[in-house]
């Protein structure tokens, strides 16, 4: 997962699938922590955390090894001038393509919709990937039912539920 924060949501996925191997970047340090000592008291022992951008995670990684990437409330840079700072860019996902597993995922969720659509967009001009889940109202579509929360969701849900961007992607 790249953006962690203090781990909830990749705690939750990591002790649902024992099996594999999880890899939660955060640079926040007191998230990250906080993210460790969850990780320590509820002796998880799937999950590698990092202090990284996530824009470098290809750097630790080596071709065809990731099944499932989650990228969750990144921060939207609202300001166009500032947009050329998102995460999920073309640049970025081309880069990230050859590191995915033959059918693997991406997973983003976000609560600013205009860079959910420029994500969408994104994904469908590449045609690297295909999307098999879209929604930009996730607590009332049928996706909500496997949705794990982070703690923003939570944030958010308790501020009266705006909408939130769901997608899931496949790789081709």
């Amino acid at each position: 997962e790249i953006g962690c924060g203090s781990g909830r949501y990749l705690i939750e996925w990591a002790q649902e699938n024992p099996q594999d191997a999880f890899i939660g970047l955060e640079l926040r340090y007191k998230r990250l922590v906080l993210a460790a000592k969850k990780i320590e008291q509820q002796t998880i022992s799937n999950i590698i955390l990092m202090r990284e951008h996530g824009e470098f995670i290809d750097e630790y990684l080596s071709h065809n090894s990731i099944d499932c990437m989650h990228i969750n409330f990144p921060d939207p840079w609202s300001k166009k001038s500032r947009r050329k700072h998102r995460i999920l860019s073309a640049d970025f996902l081309t880069k990230m393509y050859p590191y995915f597993r033959y059918g693997g995922e991406l997973r983003f969720k976000t609560d600013h919709l205009e860079y959910f659509e420029t994500v969408t967009s994104i994904l469908g001009e590449l045609k690297l990937y295909t999307i098999l889940e879209h929604t930009t109202d996730l607590y009332g579509s049928d996706y909500n039912g496997n949705n794990i929360l982070t703690e923003f969701e939570m944030l958010f849900k308790s501020k009266g539920n705006p909408p939130i961007g769901y997608l899931r992607a496949e790789t081709l």
